[in-house]
């Protein structure tokens, strides 16, 4: 009875082993021993059966260790072409990760995807022919790429994150977090979570000074209780806690071809008229949506919102007076170094 088990946990070893190589995972002497429930050596005898009988096996050396790996590429289906195509954008992305492993990660995940391609000899100098212009990025990652693992990990496993984060009037506090995204905005990370009382707030990696991975589980919702298309349908940004409106905007008409030919938001109607161009959006009214129709000048002025069209005002009034100011102070600047650097003169008598 005695042999028979130990046969039989022989043979249960030997498929656990291949199953986990499918899986794609590597082990080396000790990692096996310890999922295997066995001594190193007998761990280190099944590596070499493993390397010796498994076809697709490889080892390479990480340090002193002897690491195994299975090539599971041939066993799966061939990806076509739009696929591997569709993976080239993707991998665009890696500027937004440097500084993180990610980065290596998603051009191992093109390599996978290309190497398995009928047509792969086409996909040659990729990293050149699919790019991704950043802006920014995320300089947090260069120093707190561990933070982004554990928060990645807590997204994953729907797992609650106690985390340390700097408010954007410089206020710090510690929140637990019900992490439910990890979203990329304007080339910038945020975790969008429930916080106190169940609301979403999308929280700003670069702001998080501590995470810490709580034990306590929570149940993901589903796609009628949290779909980020809906979320974040009515957003110009990524604010979340305002109302939307219909907003109305009038550029003038030098900008129709480029309305005509660009999507701000997906609620967005341009009308090209004799004197201008129109352009009305369904949005939330925020700090982005300002600063968008300032980047305009005077070239575009709020039709509506009145609220909108009255703080704009207001804002444009006070940088006039701003370089006002500045443009009087460098006149009399001006006009004191011109009387300084004049010759004296004779003068006159006074008598």
């Amino acid at each position: 009875m005695n042999r028979a088990s130990g046969r039989s946990a022989s043979i249960a070893r030997h498929f656990v082993l291949a199953a986990e190589l499918l899986l794609g995972k590597e082990h080396d002497r000790h990692s096996l021993a310890k999922r295997l429930q066995v001594r190193p050596a007998m761990a280190d005898r099944l590596l070499n059966a493993a390397v010796r009988l498994l076809p697709g096996v490889q080892e390479r050396r990480v340090g002193k260790r002897r690491v195994i790996r299975m090539n599971v590429s041939p066993y799966g289906a061939e990806p076509g072409y739009a696929t591997a195509v569709a993976a080239c954008f993707g991998s665009s992305l890696w500027p937004l990760f440097e500084g993180s492993a990610y980065q290596t990660g998603i051009r191992d995940a093109l390599s996978h995807v290309v190497g398995r391609t009928r047509r792969r000899a086409v996909f040659k100098d990729i990293d050149r022919k699919f790019w991704f212009l950043r802006r920014g990025g995320e300089p947090a990652l260069l120093d707190r790429a561990p933070l982004l693992d554990e928060l990645l990990e807590a997204v994953l496993h729907s797992r609650a994150v106690s985390i340390a984060y700097t408010r954007f009037d410089g206020d710090s506090e510690r929140l637990r977090v019900e992490p439910l995204s990890i979203v990329v905005h304007d080339h910038q990370l945020y975790v969008v979570g429930r916080g106190e009382g169940g609301r979403l707030h999308p929280y700003r990696f670069s702001r998080i000074a501590d995470v810490d991975v709580l034990h306590d589980e929570f149940t993901y919702p589903t796609r009628s209780q949290y779909d980020p298309a809906q979320v974040f349908h009515d957003s110009f940004g990524i604010f979340l806690n305002l109302p939307a409106q219909d907003v109305e905007l009038k550029l003038d008409r030098r900008w129709r071809t480029f309305a005509q030919t660009h999507r701000w938001h997906v609620s967005q109607v341009v009308e090209v008229r004799d004197d201008a161009v129109r352009v009305t959006l369904h949005v939330r009214v925020c700090a982005e949506l300002e600063a968008w129709i300032l980047g305009f000048g005077e070239e575009a002025e709020v039709i509506r919102p009145a609220e909108l069209r009255e703080r704009i005002a207001a804002r444009a009034s006070r940088l006039a007076r701003k370089y006002a100011l500045r443009e009087e102070s460098s006149t009399r600047s001006a006009t004191i170094k011109a009387r300084l650097a004049r010759p004296a003169g004779r003068r006159k008598d006074s008598r």
